[in-house]
Order: C-alpha cells, then structure tokens, then sequence
C-alpha cells in the first residue's frame, strides 16, 4: 500500500474514517509515504490523521503522541491544522476524564479560531466547554455557555449553524433535566424539534425525544413516560446507536419502580445489562442499573441475584474511582450503606438457615443434652443466688442501722506517723466516706490525697494500719457497699443501664463494676437486682 501516493490514500482515508479499524491501514500507510518525503506539512498533517484514527480506536496514549509530534513538524503560518491539534488534544484528554486539559485546549482552539476568523469553529469550541462544564457539574458555567452560544447563532441567523443550534439546545435542556427543571428543559426540547425531523439530523431528533421521555418520568407522568419511549423504538434502531437504548430502557425502568410495578422495571434494567454485554460498551447509568436491580431482588427476597448485582456495583464503582472520569449520580452514601447492610444481614440469615437444616439431626440430641445441663446449672445458680441475696440482705440490714466510729490504734510502722496526724487523717476519712467523695469517677489515691491535704504515701499507710486493707479494697468495698444500699431502696436506679449504674457508683466500665461487685458479694449486679425486682413483686401479690 506505500506504493500509493500520498494523494490517494488521503483520498481512501476520508473515504472510511468514519469505520476506523479500516482507516488505520490507509492512516498508517498515509503517515510512512510522508516519511519518505521532505515536506514536513505531509508529514504533520499525516500525524494529525493518524492521533485522530488512534483516538477513534481507544488508544489515547498513541494518539496524544501523534498530536504532538503533528504540532512539532506543522508549518507556523498553518493555523488550520493548529486548530486541529489542539482541539484533537481537547478530546484525547476528554477521553481521559482530565477535564481541566480538555477545557484549556478547546479554550486555545477558540483563540486559533478568533484569529483565522472561523465564526463555526469560535462557537463550536464554547459549545464543547460548556459539554465538559455539564459532565463535571458545573451547571450553571453550562447554561451560560450554552446561552451565550445560542445568543450569538441567533444574531448570525444562517442554516449553516442549524446543526450548531441544535445541539446547544439539547446540552441545555440536558443541563436543566440534571438540576430537575423539567419545564425549563422542554422549552428548548421544543426549539431542537422544530429544526429536526427523523430525516434531518436524524440522532439529534432522537436524542431530543428521548428529554421528552425523561421530562414525563421528571413532571410523574409515568405512564406517558413509558409509551412515548416504547413509540421510539423504531426510531431508535434506525440510528443504529443501541446506546440510545440505555435512556429508553433506564427510564421505563425508572417509571415501572415508580408506579409500584417491580417485576416490570427489574425486565427494563435487565435490558440494559444485556445491551451493554452484547455491544460490548460500558456507560454511567450501569451504576444505578446494578444498585436498583439490588434492591428489588432483594425486594423480592431473591438474595442471591440482589448479591450478584451489587457486587457488579462495587465492581462498577471500583473501576470508576481508579479512572479520572466523573460520573453524575443521586446514589447516596447512606443508601449504598444501608443496602449493603441489608445485603450482608440477609445473607448471613440465609447462611445460617442453611447451616441449621443440614446439622439439625446431627446436633438435636447435643442441644437437647445442653438444655438440661444448663437448666440444672440455671437452677443451681439461682439457688446459690437466692442464698447469697438472703446473705446481702442481712448484710445491708448492718449497714443501714450501724454507725460504724473509726477505730484508733496505735502502732509502730515504717513511717513516723504522729498520734494526731493519724486521728485528722482518720476524722478527714470520716468526712470522705459520709460525702460518699469515692463515688467520683476520676477518685484515686492521689485523689483522695490531695482532697485531704496529705501525700498519698502517708494516705497509704493510715488506710493499711487502720482500715486493714490496700487503698483499692478501702475505695472498692465503700462503693460496692453503698451499690447494694442504694439499689435495694432507689428502684429508679435500676432501670439505667449497667454502664449507667457503674458510672454512678464510680466505675468508668461496667465490666469493671461487674467483676468488682461479684468479687464483693458473691453474685452479679444484674442478678442481684432481679432478686431485688422478685423481692418487691411478692411484697405486692402478698400485701
């Protein structure tokens, strides 16, 4: 094929870039006859068909390095295949979600087009800002652009901007659908159809319909919604555009769910899915297609199809956050969240269901055989429990009627201890027990030290010598006793919550108050205040 002149296969090159697989034979072969020549302009010229073909093939990287090595090799006073190349570069990055590049270079392909004086392509490149502008949602930079761009099309009042006219149109009314103004949209719906019809700028009539689908579902005309989009089907394969499809189908779905008619909008949403298996193409609805299928498979209590989609969600969602490109949605975290909960909840239900009925026979007589074990040792310990509440109770009777007076013994110790620090230490440790000071959470020796004005060494000793025991069997049998008084006659108090009830007898974790209580008395706080409850109902059916 290099045989060819340059001439030719530009010819044959215009003739099939429309079907790139085919072009890029007569591209490649375009670009190497360039090469052997010295006219540079053939050869950047040559690059620009080929970044273009490239681009058309998915392949950015190759086709930005074309682009650039076009720019290198073109003639200064060339501003035409200037303009080219940087709005080419406005699409590879486009292509690549780096909308920020995509905006500068459409922006210095608008000032090429000032200078060559291209009213159509000065345009063009605003409308193509303002496209980016909706896709990032930046919709009110959208609608000045694409009302700017209409306002100017006006002014020049020419069929040669028909086709310009329109699609700003349509981006307009697209911008005013994503921000929920329906009525809005409609109006330049209508003024798009009044320049279109299914001969003329057949794909942007059909686009244009399809925002009359999406402003019936938008205004809750549901049903019309669904007919005017079933109507389009023909339509629609006359494109031949099956991605026109996805709106279609996406807002039956949407209007089906809406109209309580579950079986009918899953049938729509699995369309999509098939449609986008079968031509092989990914798309930004596919998000909400999975996360609905979701949550009416699970609706329905079909847990495993609701698993499977929401799984191809995430998958969705992965791929997505590892790409640059910004896909518009309503999905809430929450919901996401909250539906993956559900997922996980019902799953591990059904897991367990499972588990059951296969082990049940193995494992029945084992339960049955648990069962009895832990009703004798439930009986045991309610016993156990019952005597060691008589026990307290005779215990709380001694506290409540005796008035215990600090014992003052005389003692060598390690410490020289002096007769009458020991009584003012002893009198302050009277005080501190009858303002029940050790029901303060943060109460430690150091605490209690410095609240008597005296060093926690000293503090140490007097409790050892003359209470009999550590500080921290001091502190914890004063508050365990004043726990045991406090809930046989507050029956407020036990209706707080453990950690509630340890906090309040000066313990920052119920596990803590729990392990202390039951060293102290034989039995946990829980159970003793059961005991406590039973105690008072008898009291009542007696009395």
């Amino acid at each position: 094929m290099t045989t060819k002149s340059f001439e030719e296969l530009e010819k044959r090159y215009l003739a099939t870039y429309k079907t790139p697989k085919e072009a890029k034979k007569y591209v490649d072969a375009l670009y190497l006859v360039a090469q052997k020549g010295t006219d540079k302009q053939r050869i950047a010229k040559a690059l620009y068909r080929k970044g273009y073909i490239y681009l058309k093939l998915g392949n950015t990287k190759a086709a930005l390095q074309f682009t650039e090595e076009s720019l290198a090799n073109k003639s200064h006073d060339d501003d035409k295949l200037l303009f080219q190349n940087l709005v080419q570069k406005g699409n590879i990055f486009l292509a690549e979600g780096k909308y920020d590049s995509s905006i500068h270079f459409y922006l210095k392909g608008r000032v090429v087009a000032q200078k060559i004086g291209s009213t159509r392509d000065i345009l063009a490149m605003t409308t193509n800002v303002a496209l980016i502008k909706k896709q990032i949602e930046d919709y009110t930079g959208a609608i000045y652009d694409f009302k700017g761009t209409l306002t100017e099309i006006e002014k020049l009042n020419s069929p040669i901007y028909n086709r310009l006219e329109i699609a700003n149109h349509l981006g307009l009314a697209d911008t005013y659908l994503r921000i929920l103004q329906p009525d809005a949209a409609l109006i330049h719906t209508n003024k798009g159809l009044l320049k279109t019809s299914p001969e003329t700028y057949a794909n942007l009539h059909t686009d244009l319909l399809l925002n009359r689908v999406i402003i019936k579902y938008q205004k809750q005309q549901y049903q019309q919604s669904i007919d005017l989009a079933i109507s389009l089907d023909t339509l629609i394969k006359n494109t031949e555009q099956p991605r026109k499809f996805v709106t279609s189908y996406l807002y039956q779905a949407k209007s089906y769910n809406a109209l309580k008619l579950v079986d009918s909008a899953i049938f729509q949403y699995e369309n999509i899915k098939n449609l986008a298996k079968i031509e092989a193409f990914s798309f930004p609805e596919l998000e909400e297609v999975y996360y609905q299928l979701a949550k009416m498979y699970l609706q329905k209590k079909d847990t495993k199809s609701a698993t499977h989609n929401f799984e191809l969600f995430e998958e969705f969602n992965q791929q997505k956050d590892s790409s640059n490109i910004v896909v518009h949605h309503t999905i809430k975290d929450y919901d996401i969240a909250q539906l993956k909960e559900e997922l996980r909840t019902v799953n591990e239900k059904s897991t367990q269901q499972k588990k059951t009925v296969n082990y049940l026979y193995v494992i029945s007589s084992v339960l049955v055989g648990f069962t009895i074990f832990f009703l004798i040792l439930y009986r045991r310990n309610k016993n156990k429990n019952k005597k060691r509440f008589s026990e307290l109770l005779i215990r709380m009777q001694q506290l409540e009627t005796e008035k215990k007076k600090p014992k003052t013994i005389t003692h060598k110790t390690d410490l020289a201890i002096n007769d009458e620090g020991v009584v003012q230490i002893l009198k302050d440790l009277s005080t501190f027990e009858a303002k029940q000071s050790f029901l303060h959470v943060d109460c430690t020796l150091a605490y209690t030290a410095k609240k008597l004005k005296t060093n926690t060494a000293y503090l140490s000793h007097v409790i050892n010598t003359y209470k009999g025991k550590t500080f921290t069997a001091y502190l914890n049998d004063l508050r365990i006793d004043t726990a045991l008084v406090t809930l046989k006659n507050d029956k407020k108090i036990r209706l707080y919550s453990m950690k509630a009830i340890a906090n309040e007898f000066g313990y920052k974790r119920r596990e803590t108050f729990s392990k202390v209580f039951k060293s102290t008395t034989g039995m946990d706080p829980t159970s003793y205040i059961k005991e406590l409850q039973l105690k008072d109902k008898n009291r009542r059916d007696n009395s």
